[in-house]
């Protein structure tokens, strides 16, 4: 029988976004290991653009806009479009100091070490550059922005504190 992998992380209520769900680490992770899949260049194949965003019914917008990432083009959609079936990947919430980020393939890594019981999250700066993109930080960070935005990936020292784990899509 084949040996069943250590698993790394759960669902629980989060405390970054009070009411909601977050990612927690159920043992400790070290800088660099992969945590979870996240986007390839794949995915970005499936990209929906915008333009038919007002075709999907107010549910669906709603979950478009609050789980999808999105770029000036459109937005990448989970498979079949089914947010009944995301993956847990697909619940990291927003910090602007968050503990991963993605590696050279677009799959989660770890930034730092992290703990056991750490929620996990990442600055979705390094991932969504919809320039209309914009929402209120729950972070509360001694770092934070304030309000997150599809433009932060381009600041001058965003780009240099990140770059290396950001989207590759975003690495120009």
């Amino acid at each position: 029988m084949k040996k069943a992998p250590q698993p790394l992380i759960e669902l629980r209520p989060s405390k970054i976004h009070k009411g909601g769900v977050g990612v927690f680490a159920i043992s400790d992770i070290k800088k660099g290991q992969k945590i979870a899949g996240g986007i390839s260049k794949q995915d970005y194949k499936a990209l929906i653009p915008w333009t038919q965003f007002k075709s999907f019914s107010k549910g669906v917008q709603n979950k478009i806009m609050s789980f999808c990432i999105g770029t000036p083009q459109g937005f990448i959609p989970p498979e079949d479009l089914d947010f009944n079936k995301l993956s847990i990947d697909w619940y990291f919430n927003h910090s602007c100091n968050g503990n991963i980020g993605f590696n050279n393939k677009g799959d989660f890594v770890a930034i730092r070490n992290i703990k056991k019981g750490e929620e996990l999250s990442y600055d979705y700066g390094l991932a969504e550059s919809n320039p209309k993109f914009k929402m209120i930080c729950q972070c509360k960070g001694k770092n934070c922005r304030k309000i997150v935005t599809g433009n932060d990936w381009k600041g001058r020292n965003f780009r240099n504190k990140n770059l290396k784990y950001k989207l590759p899509a975003l690495r120009v």
